[in-house]
């Protein structure tokens, strides 16, 4: 086995290895004593502690997602308003199919998120409870319109009146929000917050859904995020930064967010709430299911009557999206959106490689190829170095007989061994480690592109060919009517099988460049392909269609290479010059040291 084919894969298991334990959040803890309530109380009212005031507010929500609703509809999402309460109760992408079921598109809002653009006034919390809400139309079609306005209204106790005015355009993914208070009460308000949540929708994938989550690799920064304009976007601040004004704030999946845009003069604060654990058991299909984020914004003055507005995106994590977003009142003042996309702290390389993949996929127009054509790239680019590796791999071929009779002399003294290799290494101008420094330099492309194809939207449901139809998840060839536990294995799937196939032939093909002295450790190697079949078994297809090519591409190469050594053997045998070829001589000379 040549040590290039060893460090690969010790590479691919360190990547792995790493993903797992940095880039994945630890899955929800889960109580099974107690049953998951059909509603669980959105941030603030976790604070409830008695059983009777908790199965009131159940009731409660229960009857108002029960009540009539408002409908809008645009090229891009639908919105089903809760009209007693005034808040979102679905969002859904048209553009982004549900990939559980195949026949829907994506809501975004979980049954159990409650507070979805729902406005909390501490000062009075059960009037705003309380208070019902009325919209002034039933249904709101946008389709050669470029924009329009649904409002609804409501007083809470006999000390305010709100209304929500919000504006639909045609083709954007957000939404103008303008909240105007009036206070005729004789007292001021001390602040008021806007929430999103809790939790989101997981997006989870067939095989996911079947298996209820289990194996999901999900973001690790999903759920409330906050950005103040440097740095990145977080879920918490230090104290210090807590009382900073926020560029924007909301919920964070792996392919989407929903974020809320405060108009800058409102300095508004960002604010996370985590629910109370009361013994739910947590649905799969819902990510940071406790989460719920809120912009906190100063209070209202006795007898004043303002608006304030904001802008709430709820859409793909796609930059070329992203970056037509802007503040409401404030278009020049950048909102850096596309911060809330994290290609991982290799971003440089990871957006390289993503913005080639985007421009092979424009010229084309499939993914698939899009891949197959990145892999050549990097294969061509990464072409000098794997040269090198070759030849000082078969430089320490050539050194093995030499190596052997060493091991043989000193066998009983380890320290004159090492210094009599190190003498032979200098004497013949070989590096040992000559055959693994040029595949250093590849490491943070292969740390990249696993971000990439792991988190990058543009993979999301993208179809290659025949049933390989989403390029961010597995392919399914057809499914098996039992599933294998602990692997999870309850389909066939082509890439994988044909990645081992690739990978034992390429293992089979370069068995001689490197020997492996130890019986023991070859048939250990021997089984790696197999081993490998069953990690990368429920692996997105976009990342095993690279690693498939690039093993047919490494093929084509040794087979090209082995085909042009047979040509050039004859020219070689009958040279006239005294000066014989560099490998000849030296194997001439370690011929003439063994006799």
């Amino acid at each position: 086995m040549e040590r290039r084919y060893i460090l690969a894969i010790a590479l691919m298991i360190i990547v792995m290895v790493s993903w797992t334990i940095f880039f994945s959040p630890p899955p929800p803890e889960q109580t099974p004593d107690r049953q998951r309530e059909d509603l669980p109380a959105s941030p603030s009212e976790s604070t409830i502690e008695t059983p009777t005031q908790r199965d009131e507010s159940s009731l409660y929500l229960s009857r108002v997602q029960e009540g009539p609703r408002t409908l809008v509809q645009t090229d891009n999402y639908e919105i089903s308003f809760i009209d007693e309460r005034a808040i979102v109760g679905e969002w859904r992408l048209r553009k982004y199919p549900d990939r559980s079921t195949n026949d829907e598109s994506i809501n975004l809002i979980p049954k159990s998120a409650q507070s979805c653009l729902r406005v909390d006034i501490p000062d009075l919390k059960n009037d705003t409870m309380s208070a019902v809400w009325k919209a002034d139309k039933q249904q709101v079609i946008l389709t050669d319109q470029s924009r329009d306005r649904l409002t609804f209204k409501t007083q809470i106790g006999d000390k305010l009146k709100v209304s929500k005015e919000f504006t639909f355009y045609n083709d954007r993914y957000f939404v103008d929000v303008a909240l105007t208070f009036e206070n005729i009460s004789n007292q001021p308000l001390e602040n008021y917050k806007l929430y999103w949540g809790p939790g989101i929708n997981a997006d989870l994938l067939l095989h996911e859904r079947k298996h209820s989550g289990k194996g999901r690799r999900a973001s690790k920064n999903e759920g409330a995020v906050a950005y103040l304009g440097h740095g990145k976007p977080r879920q918490d601040f230090s104290d210090s930064e807590k009382n900073a004004p926020v560029l924007w704030a909301g919920m964070n999946s792996k392919y989407f967010a929903a974020l809320m845009i405060p108009d800058p003069s409102l300095n508004a604060l960002y604010e996370r709430e985590e629910l109370i654990d009361n013994g739910e058991i947590p649905s799969a299909e819902i990510a940071a299911w406790k989460d719920a984020a809120s912009l906190v914004i100063s209070g209202i003055s006795v007898n004043e009557r303002r608006t304030d507005v904001f802008r709430v995106y709820v859409g793909p994590k796609e930059d070329s999206i992203l970056n037509r977003v802007t503040h409401p009142n404030a278009p020049d003042d950048p909102l850096r959106m596309n911060k809330i996309i994290d290609l991982g702290f290799l971003w440089p390389v990871a957006w390289a490689m993503l913005w080639l993949l985007r421009g092979l996929n424009s010229i084309i127009g499939n993914y698939g190829i899009s891949i197959i054509l990145l892999t050549l790239f990097t294969k061509l680019a990464a072409y000098p170095l794997i040269r090198k590796s070759y030849k000082s791999m078969k430089e320490m071929q050539e050194l093995q007989p030499l190596l052997a009779e060493l091991k043989e002399k000193y066998r009983d003294d380890p320290q004159k061994l090492n210094r009599a290799t190190m003498r032979l290494y200098k004497e013949h101008g070989v590096n040992p480690l000559g055959g693994c420094i040029p595949w250093i330099p590849q490491l943070p492309i292969l740390f990249a592109l696993f971000t990439v194809f792991g988190n990058a939207v543009e993979l999301r449901a993208a179809p290659f060919c025949l049933w390989m139809d989403d390029l961010s998840g597995p392919d399914t060839l057809f499914p098996l009517p039992f599933t294998i536990p602990l692997l999870l294995i309850d389909a066939v799937r082509f890439l994988p099988i044909i990645y081992g196939a690739t990978t034992l032939l390429q293992q089979k093909m370069n068995a001689g460049v490197t020997p492996i002295a130890d019986n023991t450790q070859a048939k250990i190697m021997q089984f790696i392909p197999f081993i490998f079949v069953f990690i990368l078994y429920n692996w997105s297809s976009g990342l095993i269609l690279y690693w498939t090519c690039s093993n047919v591409f490494e093929i084509g190469r040794h087979l090209l290479t082995q085909f042009r050594k047979s040509e050039e053997t004859e020219p070689v045998k009958t040279l006239t010059s005294g000066k014989q070829p560099k490998l000849t001589k030296r194997r001439s000379q370690l011929q003439n040291r063994r006799s």
